[in-house]
């Protein structure tokens, strides 16, 4: 098997070193040759002995030599056309041209493989896909975003306000240079869409999925939410509902009774619901250069066996955000709704609803200033 590595920023580069820290253990486990020939990138790095540096994506998918190319940077569909199995963690490509890649792959016959995309080196896309494929899945939720989770665990447990904690996440790093991805939820989308994908066999428009993020988490309400019994997390979720398939992102009060809830820093987890196994969590660091490339080089071994993924799914119109919720509203009065909690302390006035669709709750505080957040449970 011989590998080509297009992107060798922290993800790419942590590959190449486990590829070759782990050559020899690799081969045994699928009994052939595993070595990297090529290292593809814009910028010129120094690259362990014998494997050839290339700016040129063409040099990398012109090679018949060339079984896998692992592409971190863009080129997925050039690849596949070659017939070459392809291996990433662009999540975004997935969620905006998944039916095209997927299209691609069986066209050509080639395999396409993408654990690393959600979650970082947490194995989810495929016991997901595989090991759960008695059960039928109902229910996916979770913290998808690691840099999101981490800035509200600096906001509880430092004390720190929003803008505090972004600027601590970011120095260490964690978040994206667009930081929209990681703060307005666009990232948790993206890989709640996979996931959603794969759980009920259909193409989904990512566009159609909501998603809030976390900009309005005020300190003041997470430790209103802690006096209530719950933690304030970014939550994605997608589930079956009457009339389609409810998907979101939004930050979402947790009970602390919830393993979800004690999901802290940079970790994510992944709940799954399905008709026989019931419940199952997976958990780990949702980040990371050797986190991230762990999984990648999973997916470089999977290529190695018969199997291929199907993604023979349909496209699915109706897509709606799960508005059908408890809810937790403050204000700085008193307010006429239905409601399971309620007390006061200051100026302000916390409410815990009862379940109701979003869109009568709205209508109830018509003309009020206050914050909101959904209510898991």
């Amino acid at each position: 098997m011989k590998i080509g590595v297009v992107g060798l920023g922290t993800v790419g580069f942590g590959v190449v070193e486990i590829l070759t820290q782990q050559k020899e253990r690799l081969e045994k486990q699928i009994g052939e040759e595993v070595t990297v020939k090529y290292g593809c990138s814009l910028d010129e790095v120094t690259l362990p002995e014998g494997i050839i540096y290339t700016q040129d994506f063409n040099d990398v998918i012109n090679d018949d030599e060339v079984d896998v190319v692992v592409e971190l940077i863009g080129g997925t569909t050039i690849a596949l056309k070659k017939g070459k199995n392809v291996v990433t963690a662009n999540k975004a490509l997935i969620a905006h041209d998944g039916q095209e890649i997927f299209e691609t792959a069986a066209k050509h016959h080639a395999k396409f493989y993408y654990e690393a995309s959600v979650g970082g080196g947490i194995p989810v896309v495929v016991p997901a896909k595989e090991d759960l494929i008695a059960n039928e899945i109902e229910k996916i939720e979770g913290i998808l975003n690691g840099t999101t989770n981490f800035i509200l665990t600096l906001m509880e447990t430092d004390n720190l306000d929003f803008d505090e904690a972004l600027t601590i996440a970011d120095g260490l790093g964690y978040v994206e240079a667009d930081a929209s991805l990681d703060l307005d939820g666009i990232d948790a989308a993206h890989k709640i869409q996979i996931l959603a994908m794969n759980a009920f066999e259909k193409f989904i428009d990512f566009d159609k999925i909501y998603a809030t993020g976390i900009r309005n988490v005020t300190k003041l309400d997470m430790d209103y939410a802690k006096k209530l019994g719950y933690r304030i997390k970014l939550i994605a979720q997608a589930k079956k509902i009457e009339n389609g398939y409810g998907i979101d992102v939004s930050p979402t009060l947790i009970s602390l009774k919830d393993m979800v809830a004690n999901v802290n820093q940079a970790y994510n987890v992944v709940e799954i619901t399905c008709n026989y196994l019931e419940n199952v969590l997976f958990y780990g660091k949702g980040a990371g250069r050797y986190v991230t490339a762990s999984a990648v080089v999973s997916d470089i071994m999977k290529t190695h066996q018969q199997d291929m993924w199907k993604h023979d799914y349909q496209y699915v119109e109706n897509i709606y955000p799960i508005t059908k919720s408890k809810y937790y509203v403050r204000c700085d009065h008193s307010l006429d709704i239905d409601y399971e909690t309620y007390f006061s302390q200051d100026h302000d006035h916390i409410y815990i609803t009862n379940q109701i669709e979003l869109n009568d709750l709205l209508e109830q505080l018509q003309g009020e200033t206050y914050n909101l957040f959904k209510v898991r449970g």
